[in-house]
């Protein structure tokens, strides 16, 4: 039967601006270690060029701050280019400066996914293309002699090729890491808005469907019945005429919270049918009379529930209809019944179960 629970799935959005914060300070913390390297290795060029990209990272806080992501990831697309084409020729092309090509053929996808809200743009794909020719442009420098295998000593070459790879090779795994999550929180959210009611956050009939044509085939292979029940907000139109439709609202959210309260066994299931109705099923009960009795639970905690709406309080109740299914019914007419059945329970009074 469906599983009840979201099992960790991955449903809320991440926070962009701590994200952002994050890869900003990575970066940023990455350029102080080079810095240091670059002392070491004794090039002032790069030493030069290095405060610049400080200065650019302690300034991309603001951009963050003011939430202009795409801004700020063009202008850092531009630094790590810049910067890695300078440093593969004054400190050598061995020294693995050009693996950040890699990471940059991702950088620019990234603020695509943080923000849900933004359709992507032609400078999704130019900026990949981009880094691939950067890439080979300085292979084929490197080949040509243009670019220096090493301007530093070996052991330097060493650091500078470690610090580099290990660097690429985490920030690859972030963008994968945000991206497939990324995915997965909007086919997760597409899938629960398509199972789901959006006001109650109950299941929505078509989910419920899926439930009961499982049970159906279960219970026609094993002989298992199961019950279902129809229960309708007691006159509901009154409520929206006398205290309006926020204030109905209100009351089908009261009745849904209820409703969440029940479904704590693995076989029963509730949601919204339509408007104020709600269904119910059981689909596995250890007694005929289960089923009545979770409704009168049920019936008994509307009836005692109150809202409070423009200062007034409201009060209402539910009529219920049952009905079972039996191996070789048909679906239809045992809903038909359970129908019935409710508007039966109304007739006779309301505020029962039939």
């Amino acid at each position: 039967m469906p599983d009840k629970k979201k099992e960790g799935l991955l449903y809320s959005e991440p926070d962009t601006g701590k994200v952002n914060f994050v890869v900003n300070t990575s970066i940023l913390c990455i350029h102080i270690t080079l810095m240091v390297l670059y002392i070491l290795a004794c090039s002032k060029v790069m030493f030069l060029v290095n405060i610049g990209s400080i200065i650019f990272y302690l300034l991309g806080y603001y951009f963050i701050k003011k939430g202009k992501s795409i801004v700020f990831f063009t202008l850092m697309f531009f630094e790590i280019a810049v910067h890695l084409c300078l440093a593969s020729y004054f400190i050598g092309y061995l020294a693995g400066f050009s693996a950040w090509c890699f990471a940059l053929s991702a950088l620019f996808v990234y603020p695509q996914f943080s923000d849900p809200s933004r359709r992507p743009k032609k400078l999704t794909v130019a900026f990949p293309i981009l880094s691939v020719i950067i890439f080979f442009a300085e292979y084929a420098a490197h080949i040509n002699g243009y670019i220096p295998d090493s301007a530093v000593s070996r052991p330097m070459r060493y650091v500078f090729y470690g610090v580099n790879t290990v660097s690429v090779f985490f920030a690859i795994i972030f963008f994968t890491y945000f991206f497939a999550t990324s995915i997965i929180r909007s086919r997760n959210r597409m899938d629960y808005q398509m199972n789901h009611d959006m006001l109650t956050g109950l299941k929505n009939r078509y989910s419920l469907h899926k439930i009961t044509d499982e049970a159906s085939a279960r219970t026609n292979h094993t002989g298992e019945p199961f019950s279902i029940a129809m229960a309708d907000i007691d006159n509901f139109k009154n409520i929206n005429d006398n205290y309006g439709y926020a204030c109905g609202d209100l009351v089908i959210y009261k009745v849904a919270s209820i409703i969440k309260e029940m479904t704590d066994d693995e076989e029963f299931f509730a949601g919204r049918y339509g408007g104020e109705k709600f269904l119910f099923i059981y689909t596995k009960e250890p007694s005929s009379d289960a089923m009545r009795y979770k409704m009168e639970k049920f019936r008994d905690g509307v009836e005692k529930a109150v809202i409070t709406s423009a200062g007034r309080q409201v009060r209402f109740t539910v009529s219920v209809g049952v009905a079972k299914f039996h191996k070789g019914d048909d679906y239809d007419l045992v809903l038909k019944q359970a129908h019935d059945n409710l508007y039966k329970a109304k007739r006779e009074g309301k505020n029962r179960i039939i």
